[in-house]
């Protein structure tokens, strides 16, 4: 037989689990043909002596809502052997929306999820409405790997309710005409739906995101769309406070579940400082409704997480009253803002508090990262404890003079997710968690963990070994499309889809980041590339061949399937 392409002489970590075997994988008309023992021509051979093929890296909680209507590579994670990415996570996006509301839902993905106003504005086309017109448009431009959508929960309550969406819940009216018009999402190709609960998410000029307000009969009407059409996932941005899962918002996650009869997957399972032994306990109360049979992963990420900040767009503190007034105002209202007596009394009582939900004054984890002025390079690398205390000063009143003295252009970088490795090692272990929180496409000013499974790969199977290939595979494939219902992707086996990545097990990882300017209008973000990933193919086309891209665009928009 003639095949279009086969992979020969390769190490086959097939997704399942199995041990690595060596042999070859023939791949025709987008599927997979042949694995082992190949027999035939090919248009195409390539040669993997001494490599690995492994099926596509699926990421489950990317944000390129926006910056596919300008990027269809989906860079970095395009660079990575991910194939399948599922977008529109946190209950943030770009649809259902209309023209003339585009700055209010552009100013959520500002808040939620650090992303240029000015770039959003700019770089997005806006030519959609309903969230099928967007569908269409992707479909229309192309797009290099696979993606699924979910509708964003406060772009669909804003769509429904207008301005008052930040403030109160639905009338049954409003009620019905979101289950119709989430009905007709789902309908067009939409996986789901997204929200977001936790305080420091912030909608426009600091009033909470929308899909805050949402009652507990408006989710159970959406869920139970989800139950008649017997398809689709929910993402819920869940945790009000790290290392503690309330009552009520484990509640929230059960009634979800089941109510839609569908898969929930929520956030997130990370290390801080002080929290101990908590995200163990969090898995032993979710554990027993799992072994009921709810699908209800937690995800983690594999990687520790240095977040870059300025007080523009002030996130780190997003959840402290305190900062409300900060967010969507001009520079000179934040500069006022900030150097008033009352601001900063009041964001010492709300450190005292405790009402940050993972920064409550841990000073010394706060490094300058970026001035302007010459006089204050000496500062750069230091925490804002270290300049405190060489200034003198209360830690509040040096960070904040500091910050206003640059004119607002101070840059400073925070490290307290994942800082212990061996709290990683025990989290990504955990037989209940999915992995995932890469937040590719998001915080492209802060940081970029889009390389998650070349990191996961090059760390903790190759460097610190705490799971074996086979293990890491199937974390990063099959068990994420299992949870999608994406019976066609995810393992090495004849009749599945060909979407695979071979990479070279002596050198896969990660690059270090680079800031690059080309984000719409010359803005800058950081990117990272990867090393060894040698072939990235998807739907039986290569598009990256050592990491040079070949010029197709073969991804698909990825429809749930009724179970």
């Amino acid at each position: 037989m003639a095949y279009d392409i086969v992979i020969e002489k390769a190490q086959i970590c097939d997704g399942s689990g199995a041990p690595v075997y060596s042999g070859s994988v023939a791949i025709q008309s987008g599927k997979i043909a042949e694995v082992g023992k190949v027999s035939g021509s090919a248009q195409r051979r390539i040669n993997a002596q001494d490599l690995v093929v492994a099926p596509g890296f699926i990421d489950p909680h990317t944000h390129y809502d926006a910056q596919i209507c300008w990027d269809s590579l989906l860079t970095s994670s395009c660079w990575h052997g991910i194939t399948t990415v599922l977008m529109g996570n946190c209950g943030v996006g770009v649809a259902p929306c209309r023209p003339s509301d585009k700055e209010v839902v552009a100013w959520d993905l500002v808040n939620v999820e650090a992303l240029p106003y000015e770039v959003l504005i700019r770089g997005a086309s806006w030519e959609w409405e309903s969230f099928g017109d967007y569908l269409a448009m992707i479909a229309r431009r192309g797009i290099a790997l696979n993606a699924a959508f979910l509708v964003p929960l406060s772009a669909l309550r804003f769509y429904v309710i207008g301005p008052e969406a930040s403030e109160r819940a639905a009338t049954p009216t409003e009620i019905e005409q979101m289950a119709q018009l989430f009905r007709n999402a789902m309908k067009a190709g939409a996986y789901g739906f997204s929200l977001s609960t936790i305080k420091r998410h912030m909608g426009y000029q600091g009033k909470p995101l929308a899909s805050r307000l949402a009652s507990q009969t408006e989710l159970t009407s959406l869920c139970q769309v989800m139950r008649e059409m017997n398809r689709g996932v929910i993402e819920i941005a869940l945790m009000k406070q790290l290392g503690t899962l309330a009552e009520d918002e484990l509640d929230l996650l059960l009634h979800l579940a089941r109510e839609s009869g569908r898969p929930v997957t929520w956030l997130a399972l990370l290390d801080m400082p002080g929290i101990g032994d908590a995200n163990e306990q969090i898995l032993q109360r979710v554990r027993p409704f799992m072994q009921q049979g709810l699908r209800i992963p937690p995800q983690v990420t594999p990687r520790p997480v240095k977040m870059y900040y300025d007080l523009r767009t002030p996130s780190l503190c997003g959840e402290m009253p305190s900062w409300r007034p900060a967010f969507n105002r001009s520079r000179e209202e934040q500069l006022a803002l900030y150097g008033s007596v009352s601001f900063r009394e009041q964001f010492r009582d709300d450190l005292r508090a405790r009402r940050g939900a993972f920064f409550n004054g841990q000073w010394e984890a706060v490094s300058v990262a970026k001035v302007s002025r010459p006089e204050h390079r000496p500062l750069l690398n230091k925490s804002i404890r270290e300049i405190a205390e060489l200034q003198g000063k209360d830690p509040v009143d040096a960070f904040l003079d500091l910050a206003i003295a640059e004119n607002l252009e101070l840059g400073i970088t925070v490290q307290l997710i994942n800082a212990d490795e061996k709290a990683v090692a025990k989290l990504i272990t955990q037989p209940e968690v999915m992995i995932g929180l890469s937040d590719a496409g998001a915080h492209v000013s802060q940081h970029c963990e889009a390389g998650s499974p070349t990191y996961m790969l090059r760390e903790w199977v190759y460097n610190r070994p705490v799971m074996s290939l086979e293990t890491a595979v199937k974390r990063l494939t099959s068990e994420p499309a299992d949870f999608l219902g994406l019976a066609r992707k995810g393992r090495i086996q004849p009749g599945m889809d060909a979407d695979l990545v071979v990479f070279d097990p002596a050198t896969v990882g990660t690059q270090p980041l680079e800031w690059v300017a080309d984000l719409p209008g010359g803005a800058p973000r950081l990117i990272e590339r990867s090393r060894g990933i040698i072939w990235t193919i998807v739907g039986g086309e290569v598009i990256f061949a050592n990491n040079e891209y070949q010029g197709a665009l073969p991804g698909r928009i990825l429809s749930p399937i009724a179970a």
